[in-house]
């Protein structure tokens, strides 16, 4: 019987993930491991092994605490050694035939490392895409490189990591799992959301996630004091933030909106939604706002209308429901109000252009079938 083994580190690619997994573990030729650790661990992110957990995988999962509650540059060298080891001895112990990876946190670069020198192949999943204002850019990139088989969710990216010399062979473009997985969930009703979030959405709602732009040292005081400045001209409206991942000066912007929350009645903030609320509550949302990926990747399926703040998704293909801000008040005040006012009827029929049919099964499939080789040879371009 196949191993595979999944690893996950957040809340962020658990979400897009999961489906992958569950396919996985359907075909009776598998046997599969989720390798869990990261802010999945961590009281002050929610817990969120519980979300993994809850999708009948507890027997699957083999976890590994590597987060503390500081955060430096020291501490993310620390951060990615120690998944070096963890991973390491994980692989040791289970040896399975793939290492399969989401996205581009630093944790996952140490997951990948080790995978190398193990010998391992890896199947990296949301390669070839550009955010040009964080360290997840060249985290994403050197992961696809370790890579032997690679899922991106559009051609323009797949077209990236062919230049980045991956063999054609070894790409495939079956659509975006956010994508996907909006157009086939059965969303939460609004008055199950109310019960279970213990508050009344009798208004007009935004959700709010703002994460550091992690290339941009010693700004995030400055950014999301504007984002809250701006947000306060709002005042008959529902505000509901989520955490920022766990990444340098996050500490800065969760006191920051506990703070505003404390002062502001309709504020609401919360660790983590977890991933069926979270997409239930956009669905219902006037407004997304922030800097997350979310709201680039997965709004577009939903139409919602998103104000994407600063230079955190620069690069990503910008779908028409996306209004883009600069970080000042003024700017972000004022395409707040251009969102509100776009066509949502003409939003709802727009194609997100990551949208496939069937692809969490596809990218299991070809997973369980590819016979990778170790032996890669940079592709030139002609």
């Amino acid at each position: 019987m196949k191993k595979l083994m999944f690893i996950s580190s957040s809340r962020a690619d658990y979400g897009l993930l999961r489906k992958v997994i569950l396919e996985t573990k359907k075909s009776k030729k598998v046997k599969v491991y989720v390798f869990v650790t990261g802010s999945h661990l961590s009281k002050d992110f929610g817990n969120t092994i519980k979300e993994i957990e809850r999708d009948g995988l507890k027997k699957n999962i083999i976890k590994k605490k590597i987060l503390d509650k500081h955060f430096s540059e020291k501490d993310i060298s620390k951060y990615i050694s120690q998944t070096i080891i963890a991973t390491s001895n994980m692989l040791e112990k289970i040896k399975p035939e793939k290492v399969v990876i989401l996205g581009d946190r630093y944790e996952l670069l140490g997951s990948a490392i080790a995978s190398m020198s193990h010998r391992i192949p890896i199947a990296h999943i949301h390669g070839g895409e550009v955010t040009k204002g964080a360290i997840d850019d060249s985290i994403r990139h050197s992961i696809s490189k370790l890579s032997h088989l690679h899922f991106p969710i559009h051609n323009k990216y797949k077209k990236r990591l062919i230049q980045l010399g991956e063999n054609p062979r070894t790409i495939f473009n079956f659509g975006g799992l956010g994508a996907h997985s909006i157009k086939k969930t059965k969303f939460k009703f609004k008055y199950d959301l109310e019960k279970e979030l213990k508050l009344k959405l009798d208004k007009k709602i935004f959700l709010i996630t703002f994460h550091p732009t992690t290339l941009e040292k010693d700004k995030s005081n400055y950014q999301i004091s504007n984002l809250l400045s701006a947000l306060d001209k709002f005042k008959d409206v529902i505000k509901i933030f989520t955490s920022s991942n766990f990444d340098h000066e996050n500490k800065i912007i969760k006191k920051k909106i506990l703070n505003f929350k404390n002062k502001n009645i309709n504020s609401f903030f919360y660790s983590s939604l977890g991933h069926l609320n979270y997409i239930s509550l956009m669905k219902i949302s006037s407004l997304v706002i922030g800097n997350s990926s979310s709201g680039v990747l997965e709004t577009p399926s939903l139409g919602i209308p998103t104000v994407n703040i600063g230079n955190r998704q620069l690069g990503r293909i910008i779908s028409k429901n996306v209004v883009n801000s600069k970080y000042e008040k003024e700017h972000i005040v004022k395409n707040i109000k251009k969102a509100l006012i776009l066509n949502t009827k003409k939003l709802k029929k727009l194609e997100s252009p990551f949208y496939k049919k069937d692809t969490p099964k596809n990218i299991a499939r070809k997973i369980i079938s590819f016979r990778c080789d170790l032996k890669k040879s940079f592709k030139d371009l002609n």
